[in-house]
């Protein structure tokens, strides 16, 4: 038998650990973090929890500071392709944002996932589309932004982000991407011959369903109780709720990162540093390092101070990360913190991206799960964004200010004669504001307005 010999060659990049500390702490929560800091303590002996009475002193981070510290960080690990021509990077600055999309987190959001899914599933500029889509999913794993929104904020047609919508849907987990839970729950049944009682069952009898109105679908589906029961244990098996498994935002104090002060009709963010252990390296096994001659010890305690220091380094890159874009949201929304909702302006994760030179990923990363705490209660900083609808003179127009013409459009329409979503889309169009009757209907039912028809019944038993 002959021999023969393969050579096989192969490229790795490997994640400097101050990256890795980085990254994979953005989108953890309050007591997630908390948790991996005890994790850390537990495995590596050079690092000690500061004792409560101890107080040290710590500069601050500016956003050039997290620069010049990735910068570092990037000289160790990248060196090697750039010789290959493997990566296109300047010499002079560090490509964060490729270093940061080589590595996983260690806490996968639904966002994260999906998107994984759409970088090979799509093109640069479908690529782009579907990060729209995705960075804005509710926490149930649902759309409940509105197409025009969208189209109108990156150049687009609502047909284009339908088509990609649609293809969103059949990512796992099934049904995400979806506007209804109909679409969503059709979403997870194939359209095929034998499933056809069961797709007419979510398409035209959830209703009768919630109100237990069997007689009626099982002639109207023409089936009988045994094959409705069967239809409905199948019903029972899809997931009404396909992202909750994967994010959560219930809030209590313990997950708070941020404080909102106000000052002299300034707002100030607050770091909360109470409850997040400080961290130290132990001079016990710093002075065991100087001291011992053993290269196995040595060789051991010099990768776990290099390892302490980076992960101290992740810790300080969090929080200023954090802050950085907390201050932004804060005064770029000022209006909507002293006025309420409406006075909320247009505001994506992709300008915060661009002004800070990151990538939208990782600004969705850093705003998950986190809260701050204001006099009004607690707000999540994904609340600060708001997808707006271009209008005329170049003026965008926020969802919540569109919202607000509707209603008042509402109430002080003629008692007699409601308006109708298209009576009403030609008076918004008079105000420069172009959307859909569609569109109107979606923002109706948000804000709990009944139809036309509904409202003019009601009109009428207020007058007898």
């Amino acid at each position: 038998m002959a021999t023969r010999l393969n050579l096989k060659t192969g490229h790795q990049i490997t994640i400097n650990p101050v990256i890795h500390s980085f990254i994979g702490f953005l989108p953890l929560s309050r007591l997630e973090f908390i948790e991996k800091i005890q994790n850390e303590v537990e495995s590596n002996p050079m690092l000690d929890i500061e004792p409560p009475t101890t107080s040290i002193k710590r500069k601050e981070t500016d956003v050039g500071e997290i620069e010049r510290r990735l910068e570092r960080a990037d000289d160790s690990f990248l060196t090697p392709y750039k010789e290959q021509g493997f990566l296109n990077r300047n010499d002079d600055r560090i490509d964060k944002n490729r270093a940061i999309e080589l590595f996983t987190a260690s806490v996968v959001t639904l966002s994260d996932y999906l998107m994984e899914q759409a970088m090979s599933q799509f093109n640069e500029k479908e690529l782009d589309v579907a990060s729209h889509i995705i960075y804005n999913l509710n926490r149930e794993g649902y759309l409940d932004i509105e197409i025009e929104s969208i189209a109108s904020s990156i150049g687009s047609t609502p047909e284009e982000i339908e088509k990609i919508r649609e293809t969103i849907k059949t990512f796992d987990p099934p049904g995400v991407a979806s506007k209804s839970l109909q679409e969503c729950l059709l979403a997870q049944v194939e359209d095929a011959p034998g499933n056809a009682k069961l797709r007419s069952l979510i398409t035209n009898h959830l209703e009768d369903l919630s109100k237990s109105r069997y007689d009626d679908i099982i002639k109207k589906l023409d089936v009988d109780r045994d094959e409705l029961n069967r239809l409905i244990g199948m019903l029972k098996r899809l997931d009404p709720k396909p992202g909750a498994s994967y994010e959560d935002e219930e809030v209590d104090y313990a997950i708070v990162d941020l404080m909102l002060v106000k000052e002299d009709n300034e707002y100030k963010i607050k770091y909360i540093e109470e409850g997040i252990p400080r961290m130290l390296l132990s001079s016990y096994y710093e002075q065991m390092l100087d001291k011992s001659h053993d290269k196995k010890t040595r060789s051991y305690l010099k990768e776990r101070h290099r390892n302490a220091q980076l992960f101290i380094e992740g810790m300080d890159l969090r929080k200023s990360m954090i802050v950085k874009i907390a201050e932004i949201l804060v005064q770029r929304q000022k209006d909507f913190l002293d006025f309420g909702e409406k006075w909320k302006k247009p505001l994506t994760m992709k300008e915060i991206a661009q002004e800070l030179g990151y990538n939208e990923s990782t600004i969705s990363r850093a705003v998950n799960n986190k809260f701050i705490a204001t006099e009004n209660g607690l707000i999540s900083l994904k609340k600060f964004f708001s997808y707006g609808i271009k209008g005329e003179f170049g003026f965008v127009h926020s969802v919540e200010t569109i919202k607000d013409k509707i209603k008042k459009i509402i109430d002080d329409e003629p008692k007699n004669r409601p308006l109708s979503d298209q009576h009403i889309s030609a008076k918004l169009a008079t105000l420069g504001i172009k959307i859909s009757r569609r569109t109107i209907r979606n923002y109706r039912d948000e804000m709990n307005l009944p139809s036309s028809s509904k409202r003019k019944e009601k009109y009428k038993q207020n007058e007898t």
